[in-house]
């Protein structure tokens, strides 16, 4: 296999490469730096790298696989993680410019296991300051761009990880994510991208809250999640990081096994229209085009059952002020630039997205708990759901990657066009937030090129909680229908 083949690989294929002699982990090593330096500076997609290290570690991951130690199952695999992971000794920033400078002394619980599984850090991806954004793009290292057109935007907040995936820049990426940031990149260059179910990874030493005591709790709605260049590639990297902490007293988590393992035994609503949130020509045609590989499959497919149990906009009015009262933990971006333009929106719309940010950011706990309470019934709704289907296929977001908006700071001033129609910036995130809502498992799934765009569009299929296998072995059977991973152009 070439130097560029394994480069772009799946992550699953390069671990028996490994296994069975075929190349070493410093020989993958070597051709990522390489492809990195002479391929990722108009993408901008890795911010931080520790070549000499990498290097070491591929070393003694070969010199242990040569003296026939046990190996985990990512042994001698270069990855890349998210800029919001600490990484012992490696810059973490969260694309904070008060993180600048910070080399934490620990790792991320998810990153300690990655480890130990056997996966090799390389270096961190670029994402937005503090996880919030839908582009990654920030004061200290600029915008990642699209590899498919680098006038468009990469998405987020896990921007940088998708594309130093889907450029063969890593084995894969391993993020995060709180309303999409996973899925929504992932569908903006062709990736499989995934969001475990919720509380199922720790996320002890995910930065947004910040570093110090801050590191020890769990973000509300936020999950782990990885993007990869083949679904089964999630597989072996959610048994590697999903289980609680020991501080939780012995209680165990175990992945469930698929529902199904052939397209014709799922179960399937398609949801796809909501007068909430429009999505354009091109991705409706991804949704036909997915509905008609299950049919031909075999598969039961319900297209808009009465039965799902809320409303775009049902979801997003619980979504709302959860999201905004986790995310105001973080200050650092509360600065006298951001507050003037989020009030001058606030005073053009008093009922707009950035008045609900406001009321988000300030809410109180007895506000909260009413909101959480909400949250908890729609979750009971989407249990007795699942009792009837195995997956609910919908769109990503409303249209294909849309150009770089350029304002950093004016986060609710911002349009995006879907069939030529302007539509608030954050409708991009209603359809993902509706899997955080129900602390369900969802996973992206490449659905071919938009006839107009030229650019990747994806579906997404949400399954029941702790049915992260069953998304997964959904989105690689129907992936492999609609034709899958593709280099870009």
């Amino acid at each position: 296999m070439s130097a560029e083949d394994l480069a772009f690989a799946p992550a699953h294929q390069l671990v028996s490469s490994l296994a069975l002699g075929e190349v070493t982990s410093r020989e993958l090593v070597d051709i990522y730096l390489e492809r990195i330096g002479r391929l990722d500076g108009p993408l901008n997609s890795i911010i931080t790298l520790d070549p000499e290290r990498a290097r070491t570690e591929a070393d003694a991951a070969d010199e242990r696989r040569a003296a026939g130690e046990e190996l985990g199952p990512l042994h001698g695999l270069p990855i890349t993680t998210k800029d919001s992971y600490e990484t012992k000794g490696m810059r973490s920033s969260c694309g904070r410019t008060d993180l600048a400078d910070h080399v934490p002394t620990q790792d991320a619980e998810a990153v300690a296991r990655l480890r130990r599984a056997g996966a090799i850090v390389m270096g961190k991806t670029n994402m937005p300051p503090g996880n919030q954004d839908v582009q990654a793009d920030n004061p200290l290292f600029g915008p990642t761009n699209n590899p498919w057109n680098l006038g468009r935007t990469s998405g987020g907040s896990a921007g940088g990880g998708a594309v130093a995936t889907v450029a063969g820049l890593t084995g894969f990426d391993f993020g995060s994510e709180i309303g999409g940031s996973t899925r929504i990149p992932s569908h903006f260059v062709g990736l499989y991208g995934h969001k475990a179910t919720y509380r199922s990874i720790p996320l002890v030493g995910h930065l947004v809250p910040g570093p110090g005591v801050k590191r020890w709790s769990e973000p509300d709605l936020a999950c782990a999640g990885a993007q990869v260049r083949d679904a089964r590639d999630l597989v072996p990297i959610l048994r590697a990081t999903t289980g609680p902490m020991e501080r939780d007293g012995g209680f165990h988590y175990e992945l469930a096994e698929p529902r199904a393992t052939a397209l014709k035994d799922f179960r399937v609503a398609v949801w796809f229209d909501d007068p909430d949130c429009p999505v354009d020509g091109e991705v409706k045609a991804a949704m036909f085009r997915s509905v008609d590989a299950l049919e031909r499959a075999g598969a039961t497919v319900d297209v808009h059952p009465s039965t799902i149990p809320v409303t775009i906009g049902e979801s997003h009015s619980v979504f709302q002020p959860l999201l905004f009262s986790q995310l105001s933990i973080d200050r650092s971006g509360m600065t006298p630039g951001f507050g003037a333009t989020m009030l001058a929106r606030i005073a053009q719309n008093p009922r707009s997205d950035a008045a609900r940010a406001f009321r988000g950011t300030f809410m109180s706990h007895h506000a909260w708990m009413e909101a959480d309470a909400l949250r908890q019934e729609i979750r009971e709704r989407w249990t007795r759901f699942f009792d009837a289907y195995d997956i609910v296929l919908m769109p990503v977001s409303p249209t294909a990657a849309p150009p770089h908006h350029g304002k950093l700071l004016d986060k609710f001033g911002r349009r995006f066009e879907v069939d030529g129609q302007r539509r608030p910036y954050w409708d991009q995130v209603k359809w993902c937030g509706v899997a955080n809502v129900a602390g369900t498992p969802a996973t992206t799934i490449p659905a071919g090129l938009g006839s107009r765009s030229g650019l990747p569009i994806g579906v997404q299929a949400m399954g029941p909680a702790g049915g992260d296998l069953t998304t997964i072995e959904f989105a690689a059977l129907l992936g492999a229908e609609l034709g899958g991973f593709r280099r870009p152009a």
